[in-house]
């Protein structure tokens, strides 16, 4: 049977608490309490040290690491993991071979969690092996923010959202421990050993570049799906590709903008008519070219809802795509093509940047949690999207690379 104790405290972080010198005594709160098996009881004990004393918990997450020299890293990797999900063993793998072959510059990866079953760090240091050394901290992201001096309007909107919470530590972990640079992957990102060691190493190359973001060619990625086409496809899946990207409705009703769609929604919501007025005038491009798709986005749409296009919103165009990556995997993922030069979008042709997995400077980052209009949603994405405009600061690629994004949320 399984065994356990039961926790008479508070988990919404109003448990009384004495604050000492190297501990934290909490006091027992009223109430039937929780059960919690044995296993489960590092990390419940330390999501109330995170509501209760956030610097320390910092402090005690980096702890089992303490041992590794993480002095040279001007690199912060940052994986947001979300339940449940496994893919993050790739990643492990792909850090594995990087380490092997000597491929990564010094560098230090943060998990960011916000689920039990996903706070297994010994987990990771197993599957890492050999790379082990590069993990630098498992950091609790549920309850409340740790960070709300980053942006009080923001925290008093949503003190506790999961997202808000990691996005934050992400920039209080690169102040803390003096990154130049931070890397955001999603854990539903696949990359190869050599597109993610040459993602962490392109800062300086994009720093001299001018680029406000670097980001791996992506089979689905917006704005970057056309670049790996033309990077992997041949003519005629290109042209089977492109067939199905002209063909797409360009209201998005199927998948990305479904809750736009209601029919009730349009008619009681003055912003959705003013959105669905801009899809209108949408010109999609027949031949499919994508540079004339982002021009017709920037030109037509006035709001933050420019992270449009086919592969986003078209459920056949994903899967299409997708099948067509998994082709390429096994010839691609232990095969490094030469190193070529960033792909630099100096003529500013992309008007959004979806952020599944990228590197930014960390004060650019800064800039983007410490805006206003962060509160307004859409995740950190439409913030840097909107920034980088106003910048004019270009979005880079990095030639010649492959990865694999399955699906956006969207897709059942």
């Amino acid at each position: 049977a399984a065994t356990g104790v039961t926790l008479y405290v508070s988990l919404d972080g109003e448990t009384p608490a004495l604050h000492g010198v190297g501990r934290l005594q909490l006091q027992e709160a009223e109430g039937p309490g929780l059960w919690v098996p044995w296993e489960d009881l590092p990390v419940r004990l330390h999501m109330l040290l995170a509501m209760l004393a956030p610097e320390t918990a910092i402090t005690t997450e980096e702890a089992p690491f303490k041992h590794q020299n993480h002095s040279k890293s001007s690199v912060g990797m940052f994986v947001l993991l979300s339940p449940g999900r496994l893919s993050w063993r790739m990643l492990c793998w792909s850090l594995r071979v990087a380490t092997l072959r000597d491929m990564l510059v010094p560098s230090s990866m943060h998990v960011l969690v916000h689920s039990l079953e996903d706070w297994r760090p010994r987990q990771w240091l197993d599957q890492l092996e050999v790379a082990a050394p590069v993990l630098r901290g498992f950091h609790w992201c549920k309850g409340p923010n740790r960070y709300p001096q980053f942006n009080p309007e923001l925290f008093e909107k949503k003190p506790r959202d999961n997202y808000y919470n990691k996005v934050f530590m992400m920039l209080g972990l690169a102040r803390r421990h003096n990154y130049r640079y931070i890397v955001s992957i999603d854990d539903d990102v696949l990359m190869p050993p050599w597109t993610l060691a040459r993602l962490v190493a392109s800062g300086p190359e994009a720093d001299e570049a001018g680029c406000g973001v670097v980001s791996p060619l992506l089979q689905n990625g917006v704005p970057s799906t056309e670049l790996w086409a033309e990077a992997w496809l041949e003519p005629d899946e290109r042209e089977y590709l492109y067939g199905c990207y002209s063909g797409s409705s360009k209201k998005f009703c199927n998948l990305f903008l479904s809750s736009y769609c209601e029919e009730a929604m349009v008619r009681a919501d003055v912003e959705v008519q003013q959105l669905h007025a801009q899809l209108e005038r949408l010109q999609v491009p027949f031949p499919w070219d994508g540079a004339a798709w982002y021009r017709s986005i920037a030109d037509a749409v006035d709001s933050d809802m420019r992270g449009l296009h086919p592969v986003r919103g078209n459920e056949t165009c994903m899967e299409v795509v997708l099948a067509m990556a998994l082709e390429r995997v096994e010839e691609r993922w232990d095969r490094a093509p030469a190193p070529a030069p960033l792909l630099v979008d100096r003529g500013r042709t992309f008007p959004y940047f979806c952020n599944n997995v990228y590197l930014v400077r960390a004060d650019l980052y800064s800039e983007v949690i410490h805006d206003p209009g962060l509160k307004n949603g859409g995740a950190d994405e439409v913030t840097l999207s909107r920034l980088l405009a106003s910048r004019r600061l270009p979005v880079c690629h990095l030639a010649q690379s492959f990865g694999v994004h399955p699906a956006y949320s969207t897709h059942p």
